[in-house]
């Protein structure tokens, strides 16, 4: 079993998959929208600015607005605010990207990505951010700039993990309209690039959870994971 937190700091997750421009979705987006008009009845048409309209996405939603499903000529994307563990959104991956691909005979890929974005709420001590309350995380720095003398903090990098590469965003966000305003942004983004095949999405989603999962589990730190409180039921 796999660990599901009962408080995890997950607000969105996302598997997108980009593909070379097919025309016939521009032309016969009612094809799909029947397809899912029951489950995503909301449509959200896109506003054009200084971009040609192809290349928007339209937005379908779900009654509650939870799920979205976008799509252009070149992209595809899933999205949910109401996370219920990997199998779940596995499951709607797959059932909603083979539907799209299928209807527009889309056979290769150029990227897939898999994205976490966490917020993890900060109590400041002393007017400065404890990082290492809540992550793992650091650099070799000299001791007048300690982790937690920070007052703001900005850091991203992209590294090459297995066959694709991670790009992780971490830094301080403030949120007015939110009970608790100040944040850990932790953004997770695992993906794939080059010449990639629709019948492999799975091999794809799956390998980008199991590196995700992992690196989150390793930088979160073991006191907030007692504040997350751990569920072995999968996830």
């Amino acid at each position: 079993m796999s660990r599901l937190y009962k408080n995890p700091p997950l607000i969105e997750a996302i598997f997108e998959i980009r593909f070379p421009a097919e025309l016939s979705i521009e032309c016969q987006r009612d094809r799909f929208y029947e397809k899912i008009r029951n489950v995503y009845p909301q449509i959200f048409v896109p506003i054009v600015v200084g971009e040609s309209p192809s290349l928007k996405s339209y937005e379908f939603r779900s009654s509650e607005g939870k799920k979205i499903i976008r799509c252009s000529i070149n992209r595809f994307s899933i999205h949910t605010n109401k996370y219920e563990g990997f199998a779940k959104f596995e499951e709607d991956c797959l059932k909603y990207i083979q539907l799209f691909t299928k209807l527009y005979n889309i056979t290769s890929l150029k990227r897939t990505g898999l994205r976490y974005i966490n917020h993890i709420p900060i109590v400041r001590i002393e007017g400065c951010i404890p990082i290492q309350k809540y992550l793992k995380f650091g650099y070799p720095l000299p001791s007048d700039l300690g982790l937690n003398k920070f007052e703001l903090f900005d850091t991203t990098f992209i590294t090459k993990i297995g066959e694709g590469k991670l790009r992780l965003l971490a830094r301080y966000l403030e949120v007015p309209s939110a009970p608790q305003r100040e944040f850990i942004l932790l953004d997770f983004d695992y993906y794939y690039e080059g010449e990639l095949r629709t019948g492999k999405i799975l091999d794809y989603l799956r390998k980008s959870h199991t590196h995700t999962k992992r690196i989150f589990e390793d930088i979160i730190s073991d006191e907030y994971k007692m504040v997350m409180e751990i569920d072995l039921m999968g996830g």
